[in-house]
């Protein structure tokens, strides 16, 4: 699914000037390596600030906490997502209320996640997710939330450098929003990592005091934080690897059209409702309209239900990795399942028993695409 090998070879001897610097500073906790990538994290997204912590879950909590979120609140958020988008929420006591997705994007479907607020009277955030690199379409949402008050906060663990179909960057739309820089996502430490970018002023400062314990001036402590603080040996990876971000973005692309191309020449369709009959029972990613950018942290197909174990198996046979993300829907899994809706989120559900994540990474060559698109035609094929 990645090549971190060939990643860490291409900049290694980057890498290890900058942890020789990291190093002769003997400042391996915030420090200067630690700011600098903040304020170029800051610049990528065109937002005012950027504050570092330890992981992706962290900067969701720490988002959540600057809002003081808590018991009696309700935050919506799409229920296709990774386990720590309603984690958090139901962490700090408050309650996640789930809306359904678009079966073309995978994202948060808009409509009905309008029509899930307005009957939410305690809502108190959006939760939205950029999946697997797709800026979620807001709609009628983004207008409703600015005139009640309702603040977004964007989980953009799989979309640094994404677009939306109106031109704006991620980091842009948000009132806070959420980065992971977990090593397999498309801007990776060598570690843990996360970080919050927002254009406020005050949620800067209450971030920043959040991640340190609560801290608001030396050893002095007006509120219960938590330890979130990031390693600069990570920082200096992270500014190292940021610089290479754009050309890995379009590399990316480059070869999710390639797959685009393959399987269309193979009979799939781009994602649309329904499998059609007689052509091959795949559906590629949904392109993101012109002027925005997909990031494809993922390459994500679909195809029927009862054929994806089959498929799963035959590429293993070929010695291809492929990988469920996700396999229930979160207001399916055990720890959260006091918040499942009374109505069934069949598109979430859909979404859980008919997606499939093949390989894709920059470093990637066009042959290995041709591979894994012949494999898959194959096992899928009618005569098989």
């Amino acid at each position: 699914m990645l090549d971190l090998v060939a990643q860490h070879a291409e900049i290694e001897e980057e890498l290890l000037e900058s942890f020789a610097e990291v190093m002769a500073s003997s400042h391996f906790v915030l420090g200067e390596a630690v700011e600098t990538f903040e304020s170029e994290l800051a610049k990528c997204c065109e937002a005012r600030h950027a504050v570092s912590c330890n992981s992706g879950t962290d900067a969701l909590w720490l988002a959540l906490r600057a809002l003081e979120i808590g018991p009696g609140d309700a935050v919506l958020c799409p229920a296709y997502s990774f386990f720590a988008t309603a984690a958090t929420i139901s962490r700090l006591g408050a309650t996640p209320v789930f809306c359904d997705i678009d079966p073309k994007t995978l994202n948060l479907d808009p409509t009905d996640a309008l029509h899930r607020a307005e009957q939410t009277p305690n809502l108190r955030a959006i939760l939205t997710v950029d999946l697997f690199g797709r800026l979620s379409e807001l709609g009628p949402l983004e207008p409703w939330c600015r005139e009640r008050g309702i603040p977004i906060i964007e989980d953009a663990a799989q979309a640094i450098g994404a677009i939306d179909q109106s031109g704006r960057k991620v980091g842009e739309r948000a009132t806070m929003t959420c980065f992971s820089f977990y090593p397999t996502k498309n801007l990776g430490a060598l570690g843990d990592a996360g970080a919050i970018v927002t254009s406020d002023e005050r949620l800067r400062d209450r971030l920043s005091s959040l991640r340190v314990h609560g801290e608001a001036t030396k050893g002095v402590y007006d509120e219960l934080g938590i330890n979130s603080r990031m390693d600069s040996l990570q920082a200096a990876a992270l500014s190292i690897k940021l610089g290479h971000l754009d050309r890995w973005t379009r590399a990316r692309n480059q070869l999710a059209l390639r797959y685009d191309a393959l399987f269309g020449e193979r009979g799939a369709a781009p994602s649309n409702h329904l499998f059609e009959t007689g052509s091959l029972p795949l559906q590629t990613p949904s392109p993101c309209p012109s002027p925005g950018r997909h990031t494809y942290h993922r390459y994500v197909i679909r195809v029927p239900s009862d054929r994806r174990a089959p498929l799963i198996a035959a590429l293993d046979q070929a010695g291809i990795d492929s990988d469920i993300y996700y396999p229930l829907g979160l207001h399916e899994q055990p720890a959260l399942t006091a918040h499942r809706p009374d109505a069934p989120l069949r598109e979430t559900e859909r979404a859980a028993r008919e997606t499939l994540a093949l390989p894709l990474y920059p470093e990637m060559g066009s042959d290995a695409i041709e591979y894994v698109v012949e494999e898959t035609t194959r096992a899928l094929s009618p005569q098989v």
